[in-house]
């Protein structure tokens, strides 16, 4: 009995290890009999994966439409032709977004399109560049050399971008579609141009006189052409001031061009205001006689330019000595402290580098200010050389040259004809005001142009950041888990199949 117990263990666990050996072409050959399994299963893995995430996803973004414009008439000054000082907030006001809603006949209430709306300065070209200078000024690393240019750049760079707005609609907040939207943005800029048109706020800042001349016979001779003077003055600087504008000098009203109305302006003080004005104070002792106020009128005044022209004199010999400061180079000397305090410090870099720099932005910084003390210096010669005009026909003749003219009747005459002029040359200066408002308005005049057309910003889903990665283990684990089912299932068809 003990020798056949042996026999019948051996006997049994070698049909036991024949049954336990897997045979690999029969497993691939069971999985891809069952690929329909494997490819299903993979599948429901990924669209298990799929729903979680977008049932975790975010649906309540709030969809905004964005209309880029450029401002045809903003400069650095930040005014309205007119002078008028801008604010972005002008084209979102409550009045211009009320109007706006009375012509689109919306049903929304004006409270909640105010609370929806915003408008911020922006130019997509320079964001880049903003964002990096930004960066470098809030890195406490940057040197403060560094840190001065970089403040510098990024303040032009904020005023060149001025001219670019962009003005910003919540769908949700204002409970409008996105087309909607859209054309509710389009039509308030266009309103709010159009109100600022009616307003006058395109009209051309030109400081020009308005009324008349009028030159009343109580009024004495020499204060008359005074008056005719500045008068006509004013008219030769509005006109300057047109003709700058664009499209201005092109013109032409009435036959006549600005620079025809500037030959006129010039060759009546040439030719009439400038030199009866000198008779009248060259005759100035002999209208005394008839109005003694003349007299102490122009005493008064020949002191004031006196002293108008000593304040002048010391001007200009405190830029000569500040210019002869600049013309002597103190880079030597910066040069030897700027060594002595690299050394001092342990500096790394090289010293002729250092001091190549240091030479070149003093040099630079010289030119500017020369520049400027130059142009200034210029400016107070010119000023001054008007006054030794003015004082020396104050100073008049000694009376003898008009002794047998009665200048009180011949300046009166020609005032007559000085003011029919005057008046003429007002006239069609407002012409060409009107005409250049007009042209304005018509072509090239509008405040703004669209970079595009509104953009819908926002409104899509926002999946997971990791979705790939969770889809890939998604179609990784279902193939695992439907080789397994395929296999399983393989195993239990063969044991049916031996049991039957």
């Amino acid at each position: 009995m003990s020798d056949q117990r042996p026999a019948a263990l051996m006997a049994q666990g070698s049909v036991i290890g024949s049954e336990d050996e897997i045979n690999l072409t029969d497993l691939f050959r069971n999985i891809w009999r069952q690929r329909g399994l494997v490819v299903g299963t993979t599948l429901f893995m990924l669209l298990a994966v799929l729903s979680f995430h977008f049932y975790k996803a975010s649906f309540n973004v709030p969809r905004q439409v964005e209309y880029a414009v450029s401002l045809t008439f903003l400069d650095a000054s930040g005014k309205y032709p007119n002078g008028t000082a801008f604010s972005p907030n002008d084209i979102i006001s409550n009045s211009v977004v009320k109007a706006t809603a009375e012509t689109m006949s919306l049903s929304q209430p004006v409270d909640n399109i105010n609370k929806a709306l915003g408008v911020r300065f922006s130019n997509s070209l320079m964001e880049a560049s903003e964002d990096k200078l930004s960066d470098l000024l809030t890195n406490p690393k940057t040197p403060a050399d560094m840190r001065t240019s970089a403040e510098q750049v990024l303040t032009e760079m904020r005023l060149k971008g001025r001219t670019f707005l962009t003005v910003s609609l919540n769908l949700n907040d204002a409970g409008m579609t996105s087309v909607e939207g859209a054309e509710f943005l389009s039509q308030l800029v266009s309103v709010w141009a159009q109100r600022s048109i009616d307003r006058g706020l395109t009209n051309a800042d030109i400081d020009r006189p308005m009324t008349p001349f009028v030159a009343p016979d109580s009024l004495n001779v020499i204060d008359a052409y005074d008056n005719a003077a500045n008068y006509l003055n004013s008219l030769g600087k509005a006109v300057k001031r047109l003709a700058s504008m664009s499209g201005a000098a092109s013109m032409v009203v009435d036959g006549r061009t600005l620079e025809d109305v500037r030959r006129e302006i010039k060759m009546l003080g040439d030719t009439d205001v400038g030199p009866l004005r000198e008779f009248a104070y060259s005759t100035s002792a002999q209208l005394a006689d008839q109005d003694a106020a003349i007299q102490v009128r122009l005493s008064s005044r020949q002191r004031l330019l006196n002293l108008e022209y000593d304040r002048l004199s010391k001007l200009i010999d405190s830029y000569d000595s500040a210019l002869a400061q600049l013309n002597q180079s103190p880079v030597r000397d910066v040069a030897r402290n700027g060594q002595s305090a690299s050394q001092m410090g342990g500096a790394q870099f090289d010293q002729s580098f250092l001091d190549s720099l240091l030479e070149l932005g003093n040099k630079l910084g010289g030119v500017e200010m020369r520049q400027e003390l130059f142009e200034r210096r210029t400016k107070a010669v010119e000023d001054r050389l008007n006054l030794e005009k003015e004082i020396a026909i104050l100073k008049g003749s000694n009376g003898n040259t008009y002794k047998t003219l009665n200048p009180e009747v011949i300046l009166r005459e020609a005032m007559q004809g000085i003011t029919t002029e005057l008046n003429r040359l007002q006239q069609q200066l407002d012409a060409f005001v009107v005409a250049y408002r007009v042209q304005t308005l018509q072509s090239g005049g509008r405040l703004f142009v669209a970079d595009s057309a509104p953009v819908v910003r926002g409104g899509s889903v926002q999946l997971g950041t990791r979705i790939g990665l969770h889809a890939a283990l998604g179609i990784v684990l279902g193939g695992m888990l439907g080789m397994m089912l395929a296999l399983l299932r393989a195993a239990m068809v063969s044991s049916r199949q031996k049991t039957a």
